[in-house]
């Protein structure tokens, strides 16, 4: 019910007001009411703020909307219902629902401005006037006086006569409500009516009355509406007529860019913001190994239910796309982003961000705290300025290193990083160098003796899946000889180091030998009292420490001068041991140092008798150390006794000195200890002694636990664990090993961006690939080529395989990543010479490293979407770059031309359009190119000087041009031309411009009004190429101003020659614009408006 009571009298009122509530009636439809008058049909009716929704009877009525005070218009039978708007009306905000067959005739008779006000109530159908029982009396005049306002409307007159006002204000109204409340006793129905009567009465309006003059009402305005119509469109004058038809045109132009935007955007929503979420659910699937539904079907079986109904439309339960039903584009999902990625294909190389060091990116690596403030922010800035700089220098060893290898050439690649790593100055240096010098044991780069092995000359013998195949064995086997040495040689080194040192003490004597060394060596550290502690007693013989000298022998490496000692002094070790001279001479003269199985169980059990009956302090513990060295006695104590006052070095040694790898069938429990028993005893004391994160370290103790596992051979979890706290360190670490085929790398379609992580397998690998990717984020921005070189590493590990071709994928997605993002066209993809010829990029310098045979393919590729890359970002100095390189000449005449008319098209006396740049071609950072040595397309910034270098080059050279369209040559050449044109214009030389614009044969500029001739150039328009056409409205204003700028300069007299001569070419002129007026309107092509104006003021005067 309305503010005001129900319209029908005798109807009861459905929905509330803002004073009451009412329940609908049964078997009435329903209509539902909104705060801004909303029409819904069929729907229960609801209370709007104001008013109220009206009855719906059988017969089909207009919906009529109510304005604030439920003023309703009268409804015309059977017509279609309308929907109330914010503003009200039936203007564009008006939404009007679709009318039946039968009332489509009906519909069209209807007049604007049935939509509800802005605070009007829900819109409902009234009933049929005709139907309609006629229960109270006629109100006279003010229902004729409304029925003379709708026949002047309808006739064309503006109905705008003053609306009926209210007797009453709200207040009364509201105190009327009250006194017209139910009593006791009544009905429902009862009050329902009589307040209705009540407050329409009230506002001098019988309902009865005005039910039956609403029928009347619409019925006449139907009729006599097409007679009055047609009487006045009869009576319109030309400029009237002309008035509707531009205003009917330019509701069209409005209606159709409407419909054309919203088609743009549906194609945006599809191409842009739809995501492909068949394809996005089968890769989770993948990912977490879940069969769908489909495939667990099988082809002979069906499913029932909503999901076999969503496998049937193309797309599962799991993420549909609702706008083609969930099915997916061809080859959309080879169709994506470099830039843009889903978090399944995550960038190679990381964010853009600034030069400098940056943060892990791993999800696995622990970010370290930068140090801010005082004193700590001074010495952050001077370590970030030693770090740029040491990386300065590994990125020149990293280019050496790739120039050697375009060269089949080797390189002593730890060697030279250990030497870059020797000068850092960095609190763990020291122990990055000695990983560094252990590795070139291991893998046998002796300097020395010019001895370095291959590229990847351990990748079969190290990645070998079976771990107890021959080559793996034989990878261990020498992964422990080669640190084990390492060990024996560097303490060696610390012998003749104290030697040297103190001289005097040491009393080296003339045979500078090994046991004379070693002999001195133990002279020198009992004098120094670090022999032994607590003064243990020691045996000796002719004044010597035997077992320390033996022992110090051992230690050093020097097994056969060890045995030759013994067998010299046979006399004095058969008085204190007669077994141990055939223990030493055996274990000499073994291969691999393994006694004989009898007698290492004869030496194990002297050894073991000795440990349990020997009174302490009596035994010299040298002589124990022997006995566990050369037996491998008590595996289970892997540990010098602490009398000897053992260091980390030691300890480390005596585990590749008791380490063997072999066939494990073959040995007993208590006596296997190899490679995977050694690193199990590292990572237990790392677990215990020394920092698992960045937050734990405090003076560079990561650097040994660092260099104790990498030499253990746990190489991925030593590169994992030195990325938290030096990740240059790591990153270069990493090289080398993958360099000589020592570091297993992850799956290159992994999904998962961790640093460490394990393969089926359960070995670890390194997420090789997009470690350098973000490593080369601190530099690339600056020196893209030393970038280049990074990431061609990347296919170190490439092979002929499926995982090889993966990590050649990788490679080649990190270089396209690359290009697109520093815009090094000319340095990193080539440049052009003067002539048209091509300079060679750094990448395709790298072509042999990355391409795998397939460098013009691979170049080709990356140009291409670069150049479509840049070409869809407005760069069309880089396209123009690329597209040459790419080959695709044609392309580069497209995009001269697109920009040289984009350039035209600007008004006279704006200022001229740039192009940005090209970035010039440099040798590296801060570098500058040579003058002369390309084309310089980086000082090109005019698109008309573009567009003339480009095509004078491709006229010297035939094969460019003939991979060019005519079309495409025919534009470009035009543009060349009117952008001449428009030069003259702007000096104001007027007829040089009218004879250049008839040459271009364009405009019939010497039709002298012969309509054939027009006609001909009309139809002529449609085959002109776009960039032309959209400059001929330009064209044509420029014709215009110097027609017009011509024939004043003759009519003021400055013509000197003969007059009938300069009245001839005033005509002449003027007729020009005639001619371009009836040209102009036989083209179908939208000019702009002031073109039009411009025409028809040339024409006339």
């Amino acid at each position: 019910m309305s503010l005001f009571g129900n319209l029908g009298g005798n109807k009861p009122a459905l929905g509330s007001s803002l004073f009451g509530q009412q329940q609908p009636q049964a078997g009435q439809p329903a209509v539902t009411g909104g705060l801004f008058g909303q029409s819904t049909a069929n729907a229960q009716p609801t209370s709007s703020l104001f008013s109220n929704a009206q009855p719906t009877q059988q017969q089909g009525t207009t919906g009529l909307g109510s304005s604030l005070f439920n003023q309703n218009k009268p409804a015309a039978t059977g017509a279609a219902g309308t929907t109330g708007s914010l503003f009200g009306g039936g203007g564009f905000g008006a939404s009007v629902a679709q009318p039946t067959a039968t009332q489509a005739t009906n519909a069209t008779s209807f007049a604007p401005g049935l939509g509800a006000s802005i605070l009007g109530a829900s819109t409902a159908t009234a009933a049929a006037a005709v139907n309609a029982p006629n229960t109270a009396q006629a109100t006279g005049a003010y229902f004729d006086s409304l029925l003379a306002k709708n026949k002047k409307q309808a006739e064309g007159e503006a109905a705008l006569g003053e609306l009926p006002s209210l007797q009453l204000g709200l207040g009364d109204l509201r105190q009327r409500l009250k006194k017209l409340g139910p009593r006791a006793g009544t009905g429902e129905k009862t009050f329902a009516d009589g307040k209705a009567h009540y407050f329409l009465a009230a506002s001098g309006v019988d309902p009865g009355a005005a039910v039956k003059d609403l029928g009347s009402f619409g019925v006449h305005a139907r009729a006599e509406r097409p007679a009055s119509a047609a009487a006045g469109l009869g009576e319109v004058d030309v400029e009237t007529y002309l008035s509707n038809l531009q205003t009917k045109t330019t509701l069209s132009m409005i209606a159709d860019g409407l419909e054309r935007s919203v088609r743009d955007f549906d194609s945006f929503l599809e191409d842009n913001v739809t995501m492909e979420w068949e394809a996005q659910r089968k890769r989770i699937y993948e990912h977490f190994g879940i069969r769908p539904r489909e495939a667990e079907a099988g082809p002979g079986r069906s499913t029932s239910g909503p999901a076999s109904r969503d496998n049937q439309g193309g797309a599962g339960g799991f993420g549909r796309s609702r706008r083609k039903g969930g099915s997916q584009a061809p080859g959309a999902s080879q169709r994506q982003s470099v830039l843009g990625r889903s978090a399944m294909h995550r960038s190679v190389i990381g964010t853009p961000s600034r030069i400098g060091t940056h943060g892990p990116e791993f999800t696995d690596v622990e970010p370290r705290k930068d140090l801010a403030g005082g004193l700590k922010g001074v010495a952050s800035s001077i370590d970030d300025r030693l770090l740029r700089d040491k990386q300065a220098k590994l990125a020149e060893k990293i280019q050496d290193l790739n120039n050697a290898r375009v060269s089949d050439q080797s390189t002593y690649l730890f060697r030279d990083l250990a030497e870059i790593e020797s000068i850092s100055g960095d609190r763990h240096a020291p122990q990055i160098v000695e990983a560094y010098q252990g590795m070139m044991y291991v893998v046998g780069e002796t300097p020395e003796r010019e001895e370095v092995p291959a590229e990847r000359q351990f990748a079969p013998y190290y990645l070998d899946p079976n771990a107890q195949s021959a080559n793996a064995i034989k990878m261990r086997t020498q992964m422990l000889k080669g640190v084990r040495r390492y060990l024996e040689r560097k303490f060696f080194d610390e012998v003749n180091n104290l030697i040297a040192k103190y001289p005097a003490e040491a009393n080296l004597g003339g045979r500078p030998d090994v046991v004379s060394k070693i002999k001195a060596y133990v002279r020198l550290k009992n004098l120094r009292k670090t022999l032994v502690k607590d003064n243990t007693q020691l045996q000796q013989a002719n004044g010597e420490y035997v077992w320390a000298i033996l022992f110090f022998l051992l230690r050093a490496g020097c097994v056969n001068e060890a045995a030759q000692y013994v067998n010299n002094n046979e006399h004095q070790f058969r008085s204190i041991d007669r077994a141990f001279l055939g223990y030493i001479n055996s274990y000499a003269a073994s291969e691999d140092h393994r006694l004989k199985r009898q007698m290492q169980d004869r030496c194990a059990n002297e050894y073991n008798q000795r440990i349990r009956n020997a009174p302490e302090g009596s035994i010299d513990p040298f002589r124990m150390a022997c006995y566990k060295i050369i037996g491998r006695c008590d595996l289970s104590n892997r540990s010098l006794d602490d009398k000897l006052g053992p260091n980390v070095q030691d300890w480390f040694w005596l585990q590749f000195a008791l380490a063997r790898e072999s066939d494990r069938s073959l040995e007993l429990a208590g006596e296997s200890f190899g490679l995977a028993e050694l690193q199990a005893s590292v990572r237990e004391v790392g677990l215990k002694h020394f920092p698992k994160t960045p937050s734990e370290d405090t003076n560079g103790a990561f650097g040994m636990f660092f260099y104790l596992m990498l030499l253990s051979g746990m190489y991925e979890q030593a590169i994992a664990y030195l990325y938290q706290f030096s990740y240059v360190d790591a990153v270069h670490f990493a090289i080398a090993l993958t360099y000589y085929g020592l570091l297993r790398p992850s799956e290159a379609n992994t999904t998962s961006n961790e640093l460490l992580s394990h393969n089926t397998r359960g070995q670890p690998q390194i997420n090789f690939g997009r470690m350098l990717g973000y490593y080369t984020r601190d530099f690339r921005a600056a020196n893209a080529a030393a970038a280049v070189d990074y990431l061609a590493l990347i296919c170190l590990n490439a092979g002929n395989d499926a995982a090889g071709q993966q990590q050649a994928y990788l490679c080649h997605e990190a270089l396209r990543e690359l290009v697109l993002e520093t815009r090094e066209f000319s340095r990193l993809i080539g440049d052009i010479l003067p002539d048209g010829r091509r300079i060679k990029g750094v990448i395709e310098e790298r072509g042999p490293l990355i391409a795998l045979g397939q460098e013009e393919e691979l170049m080709r590729q990356i140009t291409v979407q670069a150049a479509k890359f840049a070409d869809d970002n407005g760069r069309t100095t880089d396209a123009v770059l690329l597209y040459h390189l790419a080959g695709d000449y044609d392309t580069v005449v497209a995009i001269v031309s697109r920009a040289l008319s984009e350039a035209i098209s600007l008004e006279i006396g704006e200022d001229p359009m740039k192009l940005v740049p090209v970035k010039p071609r440099t040798d590296g950072a801060g570098a500058t190119a040579e003058p002369g040595s390309s084309l310089s397309l980086a000082a090109i910034d005019d698109p008309v000087e573009l567009a003339r270098t480009m095509m004078t080059m491709y006229e010297r050279d035939h094969m460019f041009w003939s991979s060019i369209r005519d079309q495409n040559r025919v534009a470009c050449s035009v543009l060349l031309q009117m952008s001449e044109i428009k030069v003259l214009v702007e000096a104001g030389r007027w007829p040089q411009c009218l004879d250049k614009i008839k040459a271009l044969e364009i405009l019939p500029l010497e039709a002298n009004g012969n309509s054939n001739i027009i006609r001909q150039f009309a139809s002529r328009f449609s085959s002109l190429a776009q960039p032309v056409a959209i400059n001929v409205s330009n064209l044509i204003m420029w014709t215009i101003i110097c027609c017009s700028k011509q024939r004043e300069k003759l009519l003021s007299g400055h013509y000197s020659g003969n007059e009938s001569t300069a009245r001839m070419m005033i005509d002449s002129l003027k007729q020009m614009s005639i001619d371009l007026t009836a040209y102009t309107s036989q083209l179908k092509y939208r000019l702009p408006p002031h073109l039009h104006e411009a025409l028809a003021r040339a024409s006339a005067d």
